[in-house]
């Protein structure tokens, strides 16, 4: 408590800085230019920098640790609740600086460089998947209203469209055969650049050893794997496994009160989600696949948790126990190594 805070609440072209003395006295509170805050911060003895777990604060916390500052950055949910009735930048950043002086405050960790690009390699290559089924539904739901109805896929997609862009064929108008034609080629030229994503995504983790490690989990592949270690780093910003899974979201929630303990469902809407689904996928091809004989221990536990739970509360407990392993892995920089199954 006895340390000197910069509050930061960021945005494009100014940034709002507050600075509050050791004995919490507000020494100043005001707009600056990114470059001027660059200036503050190497000009001002270590001290703890607090921020918003928005856009840039990777950045940002990377800009502060530099200069050896400890950075305190929090999800915006959590800020919320300590600022004050009026919603100004400067009461932003009053709030965030309380925010980070409570004791049981989630801090977020700070993304390498590496862990950075990895990650925003998976979102553009997610977005560019998302738009690749919205040029094919939407070209589906075209050729639909004319009457054509065809098979799932691509290939049959494929085909379709070939069949109805050919000059022979005058099943569509000239002026729809040119809006066709037109999506097309934005569909394929989409698709394109998706598989040039995901190349780029494997030689990236192929390159990784930390990334290698972890695709020998069971499991986990290699976008698994990138997910994991964008998320995790080397593990050092999260004091246990178990932070690991709360942090990714595959921990079930509890709802407890006068001594009752109840235990729900892991919170759909919290967490790295596409990771969760990534991991999950990978969980449940895993679980499908146990072998009557199990090899290992872990084979033998999932084989009693699917006859006493089922196969989706498996796969989720699965996930959980990846991420906690994954994150042992990397925070000590060990192989995984199954146990083998004991009498």
């Amino acid at each position: 408590m006895n340390n000197t805070v910069i509050s930061l609440d960021l945005a494009k072209h100014v940034i709002q800085v507050a600075k509050f003395s050791q004995d919490a006295v507000m020494q100043f509170n005001k707009p600056m230019s990114p470059d001027k805050v660059i200036q503050l911060l190497a000009n001002t003895a270590p001290c703890i920098v607090a921020m918003e777990g928005c856009g840039s604060f990777h950045y940002w916390g990377r800009v502060a640790e530099r200069f050896g500052h400890t950075v305190r950055a929090m999800p915006p949910i959590k800020v919320k609740p300590f600022v004050g009735s009026q919603k100004t930048d400067a009461n932003d950043a009053v709030g965030i600086y309380v925010a980070s002086r409570q004791p049981n405050m989630t801090f977020c960790p700070i993304k390498s460089v590496e862990q950075q690009s990895i990650q925003s390699i998976q979102t553009s290559r997610r977005i560019l998947e998302r738009t690749v089924k919205s040029l094919g539904n939407h070209i589906r739901a075209l050729l639909y209203e004319y009457g054509f109805v065809f098979g799932k896929g691509k290939k049959a997609l494929n085909e379709a469209v070939g069949l109805y862009l050919a000059p022979d064929n005058e099943a569509l108008s000239p002026a729809i055969k040119a809006v066709l034609a037109t999506l097309w080629e934005q569909y394929q030229s989409t698709d394109e650049h998706f598989d040039i994503l995901t190349k780029q995504l494997n030689a990236h983790v192929k390159a990784s050893e930390p990334c290698q490690r972890l695709m020998k989990l069971e499991g986990v592949a290699e976008i698994s794997a990138a997910g994991l270690y964008a998320s995790l780093g080397d593990g050092s910003g999260f004091k246990s496994g178990r932070h690991a899974s709360v942090y990714v979201g595959v921990t079930p929630k509890q709802h407890s009160s006068g001594g009752k303990v109840v235990m729900l469902g892991i919170d759909k809407n919290g967490g790295d989600k596409s990771l969760r689904a990534t991991l999950y996928t990978g969980a449940l091809s895993v679980v499908t696949r146990l072998p009557d004989e199990p090899k290992t221990e872990k084979q033998r536990w999932l084989i009693a948790l699917v006859k006493r739970v089922g196969i989706k509360r498996a796969c989720i407990a699965l996930v959980n126990k990846t991420v906690r392993t994954a994150w042992a892995l990397l925070r000590y920089s060990q192989p995984y190594q199954p146990t083998p199954l004991t009498a």
